[in-house]
């Protein structure tokens, strides 16, 4: 219904809002930046594969299995670990966008 639709629409906003989406480099507590360069993607910081050799592969791996939170972990290890890496940040997007966290879709992909 249509009210339903703006009551979804009216929280997405207050989230964005909550986490200061609208302004690039503010952080958010328990996410970290990596630097003001990627406009807003606010990155776990308690990731326990932020380590992890072959983060990427894992992620793809993960993936596939239909694991989402867990890709978005290896995922954004492997950006990490590589921050020019287009191709992690393709499938980060993606995953993100999957998992029904648009903000954070658009802004990987943008990257």
């Amino acid at each position: 219904s249509d009210t339903e639709f703006w009551d979804k629409m009216q929280a997405e906003w207050e989230e964005m809002a909550r986490r200061n989406w609208i302004s690039d480099n503010q952080e958010v507590p328990g996410q970290v930046t990596i630097s003001t360069v990627e406009k807003g993607y606010y990155f776990h910081t308690e990731n326990p594969f932020k380590d992890w050799p072959g983060a990427f592969e894992e992620g793809l791996k993960k993936m596939k299995e239909g694991d989402l939170p867990v890709t978005i972990l290896y995922l954004e290890a492997a950006i990490l670990q590589e921050p020019n890496d287009a191709e992690a940040w393709q499938f980060l997007g993606i995953t993100q966008a999957e998992n029904e966290n648009e903000q954070a879709a658009i802004v990987a992909l943008q990257r």
